[in-house]
């Protein structure tokens, strides 16, 4: 049987890393979740109002927490166990159809992370290649240098270092270094 529980402002419900075997309804009060973007470690804070739930992933994946839950006003929050969320959620598609559209939002979001990642990578990929070839450049690796900053100019004709990469192969030339 789910209870009703009572968080004094400036207490905690559950720190990250925290085993999740309960899953939380606020009836009243404020709850913040902390925790930290996995692409950036960036702090995120989202605000939990009466009628919204949380500790839900965590607890029906059996996985630790992935935030903490600070209570930043006096609140009453119903806790339920896994089976008695699952049978909550039976007789109330509200609930689901809620919990629905904020995973959906939340895939959303990872899908937009993966994309300016993938779309990032490239460019890294760009100032990667390039990066060796002046490393070998540095540790007078000439001719190593020289056939990374001809591959650069090869597969990045428009690239923000090709300035850079076509000077610098000429100057390996001039030195007598070919390919």
């Amino acid at each position: 049987m789910p209870r009703s529980v009572d968080y004094k402002k400036g207490s905690i419900i559950y720190f990250e890393g925290d085993r999740a075997d309960k899953i939380y309804v606020l009836q009243n009060g404020r709850i913040e979740l902390v925790s930290h973007e996995i692409w950036t470690n960036e702090e995120i804070r989202d605000l939990i109002g009466p009628g919204e739930f949380f500790g839900v992933k965590s607890a029906m994946g059996n996985f630790p927490r992935e935030d903490a839950a600070n209570v930043i006003a006096d609140s009453k929050v119903m806790v339920f166990t896994v089976p008695e969320f699952e049978t909550f959620c039976m007789g109330n598609t509200r609930i689901v159809m809620k919990m629905l559209k904020v995973f959906s939002n939340q895939l959303r979001q990872v899908n937009k992370h993966l994309a300016t990642m993938l779309h990032k990578k490239e460019v890294d990929t760009d100032d990667g290649l390039y990066n060796v070839g002046e490393v070998f450049l540095k540790q007078n690796r000439y001719d190593r240098a020289y056939y990374v900053l001809k591959q650069y100019i090869s597969e990045y004709p428009d690239g923000k270092n090709i300035v850079n990469a076509k000077k610098n192969l000429a100057i390996l030339e001039k030195m007598g270094i070919k390919g």
